[in-house]
C-alpha cells in the first residue's frame, strides 16, 4: 500500500502541491487526472525520489520512505511524460543498464529484456541507437525500462501518449490482468487541481455517469469549472 499525506512542495511563489493526501491499496490500479499545471508529475517525482518535498510523508506498507533511498527507488517503476535517455546507447543497452541499476539478477536480465521488448514489439529496433528513435519507440522502450524487475509501484505519466493503437491496448489489457479486471483500466481516479485533491471518483461512478448518457470527460469538466467558479 502506498500512502502520501500532506505533501507539500512550492517553486518559489508557486505552490505544486498544497496537502496533498491519498491512498493506494495493494493491487489498485488508481489514475490521477488534472489540467496542465494540476500537480500531477510533480507528485509523481515526489513519490519516485525525483524531487524532494518541502513537507509531508510517504510510506510504503506502513514503512516511511526518506528521499535518497536507493532500495525504496528499485522496487518502483516510472515513465515519465518526456523520457530522458543516454541518446547513443542502444535500445539493448540501455534496458541492460535499467535493468542494473535495479538490481535485477545478472542471470534474470536478459529473458525478462527480451520479454518486454517482444511485448512492445521492438526486438527488431533494439540494435539501434535511441538517438534515431521516433517518439513513438522512446515512449515503448521507455515503457520497457519502468516494468523492469517487477516493481512494487508503477508510475505512468501519460501511459499511452505516443503509442500506437494496438500498443496502447496491448499495455491497458496487461494492467488490468494485474489486478484480474479486464473491464477498466483504473479502480479509483483523484482529481487534482492547482496542487489539490478535489475530488476522487470510484468505478461504479463512472459507470452511472455512461449509464445516464454522460461521460468521465463531462463530469471532470463540470468538476474544474465548479472549481474555477468557487474561487472567483
Amino acid at each position: 500500500m502506498l500512502t502520501v499525506k500532506d505533501l507539500e512542495k512550492s517553486f518559489q511563489q508557486v505552490r505544486a502541491l498544497q496537502r496533498v493526501t491519498l491512498t493506494v491499496p495493494r493491487g489498485e490500479l488508481c489514475g490521477l487526472l488534472g489540467r496542465n499545471g494540476a500537480g500531477k508529475s510533480t507528485l509523481f517525482k515526489i513519490v519516485m525520489g525525483l524531487l524532494a518535498a518541502d513537507a509531508g510523508e510517504i510510506a510504503i506498507a506502513g514503512e516511511t520512505i526518506h528521499f535518497g533511498e536507493v532500495e525504496y527507488k528499485r522496487r518502483l517503476g516510472y515513465a515519465p511524460e518526456t523520457p530522458v535517455f543516454y541518446e547513443y546507447l542502444t535500445g539493448h543497452e540501455f534496458l541492460h543498464f535499467i535493468a542494473a541499476a535495479k538490481a535485477v539478477a545478472p542471470a534474470q536480465r536478459p529473458a525478462e529484456i527480451a520479454k518486454w521488448l517482444a511485448f512492445f514489439e521492438l526486438e527488431g529496433k533494439a540494435g539501434e541507437l535511441l538517438v534515431h528513435y521516433s517518439h513513438g519507440m522512446r515512449r515503448k522502450i521507455s515503457l520497457c525500462a519502468a516494468l523492469l524487475g517487477a516493481p512494487t509501484i508503477l508510475l505512468l505519466d501519460e501511459a499511452t501518449n505516443g503509442l500506437d493503437p494496438e500498443s496502447s491496448f496491448r499495455l491497458k489489457e496487461y494492467l488490468s490482468h494485474i489486478i484480474e479486471t479486464i473491464e477498466h483500466l483504473c479502480d479509483r481516479l483523484v482529481i487534482l487541481e492547482q496542487g489539490r485533491v478535489l475530488r476522487e471518483l470510484q468505478r461504479r461512478e463512472w459507470d452511472e455517469l455512461r449509464q445516464r448518457g454522460s461521460s468521465l470527460e463531462k463530469e471532470f469538466m463540470a468538476i474544474i469549472a465548479a472549481s474555477l467558479t468557487a474561487r472567483r
